[in-house]
């Protein structure tokens, strides 16, 4: 935030805080403490340690000076209206201008109660000031976005060419093929491109890059909301040099081209720190290397954040508060269960419990956890490391994924020696965990007393909220659909159109589909006597539980996704 602050600002934002039920006293204090330690401001530790997110406590600063809250990353600029004042004073007071009107600037600014910026802005203007409140990240990336001429992807890849022809002397990936491992200034146009695309394929809101090598040229394909798409095609000769930056970025063996690698890098894209996955894999026409990009983003804060209905997400909350026990997570690779767990350890005061994680890799850090990386190649399995977290005192313990028989049955001996154990598991639906778990050889006596929940999850695209349009006969679409619709009245659907806030695709951003099985009594015997998934089924529905697909169509009529989406990722039951 801005630096000059009031006694005022800190202490109505402490109470604003607390009556929204955003922090507890014990939170406060920690980052109370934290904030005389580093010298920082109670927001910033607050942000820093994971309490609150940056848009609360912006919406808060804005609801204590009485003014709005502007989206400044959404929000185009009037470079005009931007130049009235200069950067310099920008940047000192961390404002931007985002509108004019008559005699008044509208001044987006980080800290509303900072009087001097304010009364700075009115002198240098000329013009009176009203103020909005903005993010300081957005409000930085801003700054940097006027004061930059970045080149474009074009540019770079011409630069490179002209080079080449210009020099042809060993590019990067022939030096380092050598043993060479220091770049060089003629290597500047390759490093800038592999930047640009990365911070493209962020800006983008994918969650993967595939650079993909062909007879004549390689293809760069970006997947946003589970879909890949087209990005760019870049020249043979930059496919080398391509392949050996991104390698460098991984810390892999640039030499070594005849067998798959694996490699983790972390980058700043936009002033956020972004983790990088990559994998290269030798084909018929080179390295072919996918990217999976990780991005902390804005951490889920709670259970309606997900989209979760309020009922489900009353149960889940019972479930968590249970002293001990084990909660899976389920559903395909990327289907979301990553956020959702870490939402639900969000839920826990990591202040007052001892709260471990083993994670491949570790997506997201979170300060109050203590986050272990699963590396196999020295013996460090998930089995190990949950048997040796079992000396380490926790409370609470998060298993990132649960592959093996041993991993498995030590899960289950966690949870009844005392342990809150959260874990995944790779199955079709919530009531498929518990054959899954007796296949993998956890003994059907000790299960029923272990397992407190299973939810399971997919993701639909979420409709552009600014070009979905309404289908004219939701009935006709049910029917055509071979579906009763809901009961919700009135009944309506939407349909994707397309605009440029979307990309032209009509959908923006993947929401998840739930379905949560409380596991009580009334399964004991059924998994003692290892019945079928149907009698488990059956006792969850009459507990309460919808599927996923219910789940969804709720979603659906709602305008948050289509029908279309629902069919495409779960079915009715």
């Amino acid at each position: 935030m801005a630096t000059t602050r009031t006694t005022a600002s800190f202490s109505g934002l402490e109470t604003r805080l607390r009556t929204l039920g955003l922090v507890n006293d014990k939170q406060l204090e920690l980052a109370q403490r934290e904030a005389r330690r580093l010298g920082k401001s109670l927001a910033q530790a607050l942000v820093e340690l994971g309490l609150v997110t940056p848009e609360n406590v912006a919406k808060v600063l804005a609801g204590l000076a009485n003014v709005a809250y502007l989206d400044l990353a959404n929000h185009p600029l009037d470079r005009a209206v931007v130049d009235l004042v200069p950067r310099q004073l920008c940047r000192r007071y961390l404002a931007v201008p985002v509108g004019a009107s008559g005699d008044t600037l509208t001044l987006a600014i980080a800290d509303p109660l900072d009087l001097a910026a304010i009364d700075a802005f009115r002198q240098k203007s000329g013009l009176e000031v009203d103020v909005v409140v903005s993010l300081e990240r957005d409000l930085l990336n801003v700054l940097d976005q006027l004061d930059a001429a970045p080149r474009t992807i074009q540019d770079s890849i011409d630069r490179f060419i002209e080079e080449r022809e210009a020099d042809p002397a060993p590019g990067l990936a022939d030096r380092l093929g050598n043993g060479a491992a220091v770049t060089t200034e003629a290597d500047a146009p390759v490093i800038e491109l592999v930047s640009q695309i990365i911070t493209r394929a962020v800006t983008s809101g994918a969650s993967d890059i595939h650079f993909e090598p062909e007879e004549r040229l390689m293809r760069i394909r970006i997947r946003v909301d589970g879909h890949l798409r087209p990005d760019l095609l870049i020249p043979k000769s930059l496919q080398s040099a391509v392949v050996a930056r991104l390698k460098i970025l991984a810390e892999m063996d640039v030499a070594e081209d005849r067998v798959p690698q694996d490699g983790r890098s972390t980058v700043t894209v936009k002033r956020r720190q972004i983790n990088l996955r990559v994998s290269s894999l030798p084909t018929q026409y080179g390295e072919s290397v996918v990217v999976r990009i990780l991005d902390p983003g804005t951490p889920m804060t709670s259970l309606a954040s997900l989209g979760m209905e309020a009922g489900m997400a009353a149960r889940l909350q019972a479930a968590l508060e249970s002293p001990h026990g084990v909660i899976i997570v389920t559903g395909p690779t990327g289907s979301g269960k990553s956020t959702t767990l870490y939402t639900l350890l969000g839920q826990l005061d990591a202040t007052e419990r001892s709260i471990f994680t083993l994670e491949d890799p570790v997506e997201l850090r979170r300060p109050g956890l203590r986050q272990t990386q699963i590396r196999e190649e020295v013996g460090l399995t998930f089995a190990t490391g949950l048997r040796a977290l079992l000396r380490q005192d926790p409370d609470v313990i998060l298993v990132g994924e649960t592959r093996d028989t041993e991993t498995a049955q030590l899960l289950v001996r966690a949870a009844l020696t005392g342990h809150l154990v959260f874990s995944t598991l790779h199955t079709n639906d919530a009531p498929g965990a518990i054959p899954r778990l007796l296949d993998m050889g956890v003994e059907p006596f000790l299960l029923p007393g272990a397992l407190v929940a299973v939810l399971a999850q997919r993701l639909v695209r979420r409709l552009c909220v600014h070009c979905r349009v309404p289908v004219s006969d939701p009935e006709r679409a049910f029917a055509d659909a071979q579906l009763t619709p809901p009961a919700t009245k009135p009944l309506q659907l939407w349909d994707p159109r397309g605009c440029p806030a979307c990309g032209g695709t009509g959908y923006r951003g993947r929401q998840a589909i739930f379905e949560l099985m409380n596991v009580d009594a009334s399964f004991h015997r059924p998994i003692v006597n290892r019945a079928a998934t149907d009698e488990y089924v059956r006792l969850a529905r009459a507990a309460g539980m919808a599927s996923m697909f219910e789940d969804g169509l709720r979603q659906a009529v709602s305008g948050v996704t289509t029908l279309s989406e629902v069919l495409r990722v779960a079915r009715a039951n």
